[in-house]
């Protein structure tokens, strides 16, 4: 039974293999969890310390003796900020005037009480005023200059004492009405915010009352006091200080382990095996996105929950959703970045270490390049990372310093607006390269597509694709293929192939399939004029295969390296795409049905690629689950094809932890998940033992039983246990097909005898003259050490030789001898002998 292999069933696939194989790599896990949490663990630790030092060096109870406003404002030193007001007459009432640093004054301003200060080299007296036009603008000024002190550069800063409104002002009422502002914030303010609404209002009352009594030189003098106080230093915000640096570190780490991750699939080439057993690459890349994005949402989530515990301003000041959205995008942008990266390695190592590199120079370097400007150059935003920290040192500034922006804030004007934006748009542009590479750059393992290969998808998916008549229904071709007429395929004459020297055998193949002079429920593959020309290659990898297999049939293909024979295997399976020509597996065209095609195959490859960390239950689980296998049956469908293959009684047993025996026998079992129709099977027994390789040959005649088997092997005596029929492919083309006996018969050289001497007479007895009296035309081929190898052509009489050396063997002196028809080895070295990959 087949099973439809949808998207959800994929995606559990593959969340639960990721999450089993993550929880396995502890030092993995170690580090994706411990780095950033003992990062923040130490920031943190660092915070409350230095807040119970502070704490424990607060005072005793506090004096309430009177301090004189005056005299207040006059101690308070800060030779960078100049004492003056803000004044605002909205209403343009008349006579307010002003008084300016060099003591002279008009109006009501005028009469304001300054003392001389030195200030950047010059005298100044102080307060004066500067008017402003509005309130609004007043605000904005000040917001500017804290911002400025929020970075790490700044440049001159004059914060006011305070703000006046004149509302009203009519002497001859003896009237006036203002709104004064004060700063609340001690680090920007000349004393608290009693102190300075206190020696404003007194200045102002002084100055009004001269203003009645034209000049009379009346001085309002006042004082104030408090109640008993308890003492406690101002807060260092140690956590704001370091934070940005410490946080880009600590939510950084994981992106070289998302790099290792993909790296480590596609070195491995699990990520291909998954391919073509039925994970769309879509898919693929979707929920690879997802669980990484899901491991970064815990990290974060506890660093959050943490932070949040301690107080840490960034945490627990300013916009939630201002935060949210900045962690939020900087997770989307990673994992995004991580992709594009990791397109650029083959090796995990060279991965992980430019992975850790990176995070590092990136970090540091918005550290410097803060320390020095106030604003960065464009390609930061191109580099996620250099965005993000940027983003959480700019927070870390404003927060520390009490500036934390609400999301009103959030404008265009304002940086970190920008790079909400900039990481969205990161996000797309990185993921979309990494596609687009991840198909165009050099690989180990396949052929790059052409850089415009979107240009060709685009195309055929706006093409008819009624032009071609493809077979569906059910398991089998239930249509005879008929869609080759006069021998053309696509356009492609196969009379680029001379009759005259093909092959009777190939050509009676090839005339088959193009009449359809089958019977269609015994195939499970036709394979009709299949064609793969590489760019920049002079010949075809492969040129115009035509070939047949039958239910429970195995074949046995054969080939020297570089003659087509992994090409083709490569588009049967969906790896490559065929330059021409088509194949139907199970009745499914693979020009448009290798997703559904991908259900009903199995691939076992040259060596066995598996996940190390997980056990043979769930390495079979994952392949069920991709397939698409129902829930509800998915273990019991697990369990009979690990039964099926001896493994049942070690499901619980790791992968690592395996013989090569039986690694080789869960390959087979993965290739067996989904009812798989028909089976690849790439050098099955390559490095085993005499022992493992006899027991798999046994497994491999088991699984004919259901499906039919394809063999690619360079053992002989492999290809010729196993075989129904054998099929010996050589440059790009099919060169013979048949049962083994027949190609012996019609490709062979006849007979060989062995005989061995007995030691004492090795000198003395020759058996050439005994051999040629049976078979004149016999060679002698190989002797050494009283062993002699003889060729006898085709017309000998054996049977006559045979029956002579039973009755004569003491005569001769004969240890033993032996008869033997021309071996496949010989039909294949015949066969490939004009190969140029294999001269």
């Amino acid at each position: 039974m087949k099973y439809n292999a949808n998207t959800s069933n994929q995606f559990r696939a593959m969340f639960f293999k990721n999450a089993t194989f993550l929880k396995r790599q502890k030092c993995s896990l170690g580090v994706q969890i411990a780095i950033p949490m003992a990062l923040v663990i130490v920031l943190v630790i660092l915070k409350l310390w230095i807040e119970s030092q502070i704490e424990n060096n607060s005072g005793p109870v506090g004096d309430s003796s009177g301090d004189d406003i005056m005299g207040s404002y006059i101690s308070y030193k800060f030779d960078y900020m100049q004492g003056w007001f803000y004044t605002i007459n909205p209403n343009n009432i008349t006579n307010i005037g002003y008084k300016d640093g060099y003591g002279n004054g008009t109006g009501l301003l005028g009469g304001i009480n300054q003392y001389e200060i030195y200030w950047n080299g010059s005298d100044l007296w102080v307060p004066y005023t500067v008017a402003v036009e509005s309130g609004q603008k007043m605000n904005d000024m000040v917001l500017a200059q804290k911002q400025q002190l929020g970075q790490s550069s700044m440049g001159p800063l004059t914060f006011p004492i305070a703000g006046i409104q004149f509302n009203e002002f009519n002497p001859q009422n003896n009237l006036i009405d203002l709104t004064i502002t004060c700063e609340q914030q001690i680090r920007y303010a000349y004393n608290n915010f009693e102190n300075n609404l206190i020696y404003v209002l007194s200045q102002i009352q002084t100055s009004f009352i001269n203003y009645l009594l034209n000049g009379n030189g009346v001085v309002v003098k006042t004082q104030i006091s408090t109640l008993p106080y308890i003492y406690k230093s101002q807060q260092f915000d140690i956590a704001s200080l370091l934070g940005g640096s410490f946080f880009p570190f600590a939510l950084s780490f994981v992106l070289p382990l998302f790099m290792y991750s993909i790296v480590y699939e596609k070195q491995e080439k699990l990520r291909d095996l998954s391919l073509m057993m039925g994970l769309k690459m879509r898919n693929y890349w979707i929920m690879t996105f997802i669980f990484n994005f899901l491991t970064y949402v815990v990290i974060v989530s506890v660093i959050s929950l943490i932070c949040s515990a301690a107080k840490v301003s960034l945490f627990v000041k300013g916009s939630p959703f201002a935060l949210f959205l900045l962690l939020f995008l900087w997770g989307l942008s990673m994992v995004s970045f991580a992709f594009f990266l990791s397109t650029f390695f083959k090796r995990t190592r060279a991965a992980s270490i430019f992975g850790y590199f990176f995070v590092m120079v990136m970090v540091n370097l918005n550290s410097t390049l803060s320390l020095f400007n106030t604003s960065v150059p464009v390609f930061y935003y191109w580099v996620p990372i250099l965005a993000f920290s940027r983003g959480i040192s700019t927070l870390c500034g404003l927060c520390g310093n009490g500036l934390c922006p609400p999301l009103s804030q959030y404008t265009w004007d304002f940086e970190l607006s920008r790079i909400l934006f900039w990481l969205f748009i990161d996000t797309i542009v990185y993921l979309t390269l990494a596609v687009y590479l991840d198909k165009v750059l050099p690989r180990e393992f396949g052929v790059p597509s052409h850089p415009l290969f979107f240009i060709k998808d685009l195309k055929e998916l706006f093409s008819k694709k009624g032009k071609y008549r493809k077979l569906r229904d059910g398991d089998g071709i239930n249509e005879k293929t008929k869609l080759i007429n006069e021998y053309t395929i696509d356009g492609i004459n196969n009379d680029d192939d001379d009759d005259g020297l093909m092959d009777e055998d190939v050509k009676k193949e090839r005339d088959m399939i193009v009449k359809g002079e089958y019977n269609p429920e015994e195939m499970t593959l036709i394979v009709q004029g299949l064609r793969k020309q590489f760019p920049g290659r002079p010949k075809p990898a492969l040129s115009n295969l035509y070939l047949s297999v039958k239910k429970g049939e195995v074949l046995g293909y054969l080939g020297p390296n570089g003659a087509g024979k992994t090409t083709s295997i490569s588009i049967l399976t969906g790896l490559y795409t065929p330059t021409s020509g088509t194949a139907h597996i199970a009745g499914l065209d693979i020009r448009y049905d290798m997703d559904k095609i991908h259900q009903v195959i199995g691939v076992v490859m040259q060596f066995d690629v598996l996940w190390e960390d997980l056990t043979c239950e769930e390495t079979i689980l994952y392949y069920t689950r991709l397939k698409g296998t129902p829930k509800s049956i998915e273990f019991e469908s697990t369990h009979n094809i690990l039964k099926e293959v001896n493994l049942l009684d070690v499901k619980d047993r790791f992968v690592k932890e395996l013989s090569g025996g039986m690694k080789r026998r869960l390959s087979f079992a993965i290739a067996m998940t989904g009812e798989s129709s028909i089976i690849f099977l790439d050098e099955p027994t390559t490095g085993l033992s005499i022992e493992t390789r006899k027991d798999l040959w046994g497994t491999i005649n088991e699984l004919k039983k259901n499906r039919s088997i394809i063999l690619t092997t360079h053992s002989m005596q492999e290809a010729d246990i196993l075989s129904d029929r054998i099929a010996i492919v050589s440059q790009g083309k099919l060169q013979c097909i048949g049962t083994q006996t027949h190609l012996k018969q019609k490709f062979g050289d006849g007979y060989s005898v062995r005989i061995d001497i007995q030691e004492d007479y090795q000198n003395t007895h020759n058996p050439t003259d005994l051999i040629k009296s049976f078979s004149p035309s016999a060679t002698l081929s190989e002797t050494f050490n009283g062993s002699y190898v003889y060729r006898l052509p085709k017309d000998s009489i054996i049977s006559d030789l045979y029956e002579y050396l039973v009755l004569n063997k003491e005569q001769y002196h004969l240890q033993e001898w032996s008869l033997s028809q021309t071996s496949l080895e010989d039909v294949f070295l015949k066969i490939s002998a004009n190969d140029d990959t294999v001269n």
